[in-house]
């Protein structure tokens, strides 16, 4: 049993290699590029442990394996492979053609490498992991079955801060245990949506601040409890989110963040309706918040707070958001944040100048 903790954090972030040079950077004029990060910290309770049968050190060879670093928890009975350290894609080959005694491995690490440009089909060589994790790297291209050894036991991938413009997006229907994807900060052209469909375990989506186009619809994730597509360029019609945009299917769903994605119109219908999900289109390009899009989302709050976030878009205020100041107090689950055009804040407009509308 997997129990996850999230801890969403605005922050101020660039997406930057390891040699300082910048993907990413600030974005509406002199503002800052403000992220959500997130923060996970996760136990797995009963998930399934190798049986190393009384081996003192269950790792291969240091020395076949050098650069990379295997270390043995014998307290949690996993290993974590590190090749932050490798120099080239020759040499990661080579090393997973090494003797293994035990092939299932907790983590694969490579972080802060500027060598590798490249994961190949099968780098692996049948050694499984359940983490993957590769950030500040100058990785490119992971290529279609350059993960296939993990099929049946990875539940996390994360790959923050490199320079992929090819990641295998349809091989992750292969994937029986994915609860957890980070596809942060790389300079993606295109992600497909419907690449995620019918991941029924997954739990969280991270996709924030690719500056990709997204092509498609989410469906079909009945256990998502966050999705993040900030800072990318959906690709979208007249800048509209078209009807069943995201429609997972799960009753956990608890963040949907659509902030600086220049977002024009929403169209009815577009996200699941549930029960305490936030919505954040901060920084983007409303000009007002139509009645026949939203009043269905927010009547299905029934505890009134926070549920709509729109921060910093060109909100009118005129007669077409009166809906919002009516005797159901719809008014109350907007984020106080949010101003009309003239600067004056949405929560401190008299009702009365709406009787006429």
């Amino acid at each position: 049993m997997k129990s996850h903790i999230i801890a969403l954090l605005y922050a101020v972030i660039t997406c930057s290699s390891t040699d300082g040079r910048q993907f990413l950077g600030p974005q509406n004029g002199n503002q800052d590029a403000v992220f959500i990060e997130s923060k996970v910290n996760v136990t797995q309770d009963s998930r399934h442990q190798p049986e190393y049968y009384g081996y003192e050190r269950p790792c291969p060879n240091a020395e076949d394996i050098a650069p990379c670093v295997c270390t043995y928890v014998s307290e949690d009975n996993v290993m974590d492979l590190d090749c932050s350290a490798v120099e080239s894609e020759d040499q990661l080959k080579q090393i997973f053609k090494s003797y293994f005694p035990f092939k299932n491995f907790n983590s694969f690490y490579i972080q802060n490498n500027t060598n590798i440009k490249l994961l190949e089909a099968g780098v692996f060589n049948g050694i499984s992991f359940e983490r993957i994790d590769i950030t500040y790297t100058n990785l490119e291209v992971i290529e279609l079955q350059a993960l296939d050894s993990c099929y049946e036991t990875a539940w996390y991938i994360y790959v923050y801060n490199n320079r992929i413009t090819s990641f295998p997006f349809h091989e992750l229907s292969n994937f029986t245990k994915l609860s957890y994807i980070g596809i942060i900060c790389n300079p993606l052209s295109m992600i497909p949506a419907d690449a995620f469909n019918g991941l029924t375990v997954l739990e969280h989506l991270f996709l924030q601040g690719n500056y990709a186009n997204i092509v498609g619809t989410f469906k079909d994730l009945p256990n998502l409890s966050l999705i993040d597509l900030g800072y990318n360029n959906l690709s979208i019609t007249n800048n509209t989110i078209p009807t069943n945009f995201i429609k997972t299917g799960s009753s956990d769903l608890r963040y949907i963040e659509l902030f600086n994605n220049h977002i024009v119109y929403v169209e009815p219908g577009a996200f699941d309706i549930v029960e305490g999900l936030v919505i954040n289109m901060d920084y983007n390009a409303l000009s007002t918040l139509e009645e026949a899009t939203w009043r269905p989302y927010l009547e299905a709050q029934i505890e009134a707070q926070v549920n709509l976030r729109t921060a910093h878009n060109p909100l009118g205020c005129g007669c077409d958001i009166a809906w919002l100041f009516g005797e159901d107090q719809m008014l109350e689950q907007v984020d106080e944040n949010t101003k009309c055009t003239d600067g004056e804040y949405l929560h401190d407009l008299d009702p009365k100048i709406f009787d006429l509308c």
